[in-house]
């Protein structure tokens, strides 16, 4: 049977009298509405979403002989060439499709596996992009079951004004995407990551205080993956202190380094390297680019309490904000987002 894969596009236009405006360059794409929550809900749902092998005997599809055809198709979407996106999508069976919020007047784009050419899921995931957002950034779940409710909390961290929102496809057992290049997922994160410019990733993950020789009051753990302690970090940091969110930095710094005190009291940064995200594969990217990579290890309360979790998306928000205001990307203007006219021909690390 061919494979094909499907993605959905999601514009965001939000006209000055409140009504939406389908984008001119998307007119003979399908479009569907609902709220964001609920889409994203059927994207992390079995539909779309590889369970444990234990529990589900669908194969996750190693993807390369449709990465860089994906990753082009991303940079296009970035670019605001969704015809030429959704044609190289559908080569490889996905689709893109326009994503209207109802209760935001908000228009998206989403790139996911086409159901109606397809068997089953393959486990590549799910993508939306919002043209209109505001912060050159992306909010990425890897483990949207695995890490359980870290995609509700993506979800909110991308409403406040990122363009981007990555979701896995597949839970780690079968597909563990932070450990791998090769993956969709990692694709779409480079494509849109360049197409940003010195973009900032927030990526969102989850532990359990019981398994880890932490502080018994932690419950956020911030790291970059190579050990430094950034401007947001130390922001992050405080915004989740200020609400009540414990938090601590996994850092290489020395204990009594005035900057290790001040995200950790007197625990040493390397307490917490066992969620320090040192191998995770979007990290090297963003540090080999000049990027920035924010790993976020929210603990399971957190995560289960409804307020809880929207305390949390709003001071990763803030920080969010804060980082790109402070880093004055392309002179406090979103960066243009462009697409080579040398297509790329093979994925990017």
């Amino acid at each position: 049977m061919t494979q094909k894969c499907s993605i959905v596009w999601v514009l965001a236009v939000v006209s000055l009298v409140g009504s939406v405006a389908p984008p001119a360059s998307a007119e003979g794409l399908p479009a569907i509405s609902g709220t964001l929550t609920a889409l994203v809900g059927e994207l992390t749902s079995p539909q779309y979403f590889l369970r444990h092998p234990h529990r589900d005997p669908r194969p996750y599809i190693e993807p390369s002989f449709a990465l860089s055809t994906l990753y082009r198709a991303s940079r296009h979407i970035a670019g605001g060439n969704l015809d030429e996106a959704a044609r190289l999508a559908k080569e490889v069976d996905c689709e893109v499709v326009r994503f209207v919020d109802k209760e935001t007047k908000t228009n998206y784009v989403l790139l996911r596996e086409d159901l109606d050419t397809l068997a089953e899921p393959r486990g590549w995931g799910s993508y939306l992009y919002n043209p209109a957002g505001q912060v050159p950034a992306l909010v990425e779940a890897p483990h949207p079951i695995d890490d359980s409710n870290s995609a509700k909390v993506a979800t909110m961290v991308f409403q406040r004004g990122a363009k981007g929102l990555l979701l896995a496809g597949a839970q780690r057992d079968k597909a563990d995407v932070p450990d791998l290049v090769d993956s969709v997922f990692h694709q779409v994160h480079v494509a849109w990551a360049e197409a940003l410019g010195r973009a900032a990733v927030w990526q969102i993950h989850g532990f359990t205080i019981e398994k880890h020789p932490f502080p018994p009051e932690a419950k956020a753990i911030l790291s970059t993956g190579g050990g430094e302690v950034i401007d947001e970090i130390v922001t992050l940091n405080k915004r989740l202190q200020h609400r009540g969110i414990d938090s601590y930095a996994f850092n290489r710094l020395k204990p009594e380094d005035e900057l290790n005190i001040r995200v950790n009291q007197q625990n040493p940064g390397k307490l917490f390297a066992s969620l320090g995200a040192t191998k995770n594969e979007q990290g090297r990217h963003l540090r080999s680019t000049g990027g920035t990579f924010v790993h976020v290890e929210l603990e399971t309360s957190v995560r289960r309490d409804e307020k809880q979790r929207e305390v949390a998306a709003e001071a990763i928000a803030e920080a969010m904000r804060e980082s790109a205001l402070q880093r004055n990307v392309a002179e406090d203007e979103t960066p243009t987002e462009r697409v080579s006219q040398a297509e790329a021909a093979t994925p990017r690390a």
